[in-house]
């Protein structure tokens, strides 16, 4: 079954507010990535909404690289730089997609936000298997937004 996530403009109503009292208690969940990130830890928190969606993208890219913790470093898929946090989205007013804890950064110093050249491509385990789930992908957006780190279970377009 294909995920249809929602638009950015209505992820409010799908999960929820994240200033509301009790956002993250109710919403967040704590989930085991295969591999361990360069921090030590291999958790990610992510709302309930795309949780198994996102445990099946980290489970299929594990499997791809044959549970190999040297192929992810190879990869650049150690370096987690983030999800669950509320704020505005960068260099605006709106609410972040990491607010709703749907949306994460991988290896942002190789995937520096508008560069033209980056680390992740097409055709590559994690971003393939965030596409195959239709997570949007930050490397697919225009030259000048360009965010090829960030991976979201929101649409940016209908």
């Amino acid at each position: 079954m294909k995920n249809v996530w929602p638009l950015q403009r209505d992820a409010v109503e799908f999960y929820g507010n994240p200033f509301a009292s009790g956002f993250e208690n109710k919403n967040i969940v704590s989930i085991a990535c295969p591999w361990k990130f360069t921090t030590g830890h291999n958790i990610i928190k992510s709302h309930k909404r795309c949780s198994e969606s996102l445990l099946r993208v980290l489970e299929a890219t594990w499997d791809q690289v044959g549970h190999d913790q040297e192929h992810i470093k190879t990869l650049g898929y150690d370096v987690f730089d983030g999800s669950f946090v509320i704020r505005p989205m960068r260099g605006g007013s709106n609410i972040s997609m990491h607010s709703f804890g749907c949306a994460f950064d991988f290896n942002a110093a190789r995937n520096v936000h508008h560069a033209m050249k980056h680390l992740y491509q097409h055709n590559t385990p994690l971003v393939d298997n965030f596409l195959a789930e239709s997570w949007i992908w930050g490397g697919d957006w225009s030259s000048g937004d360009i965010d090829a780190m960030h991976f979201q279970a929101a649409r940016v377009h209908p």
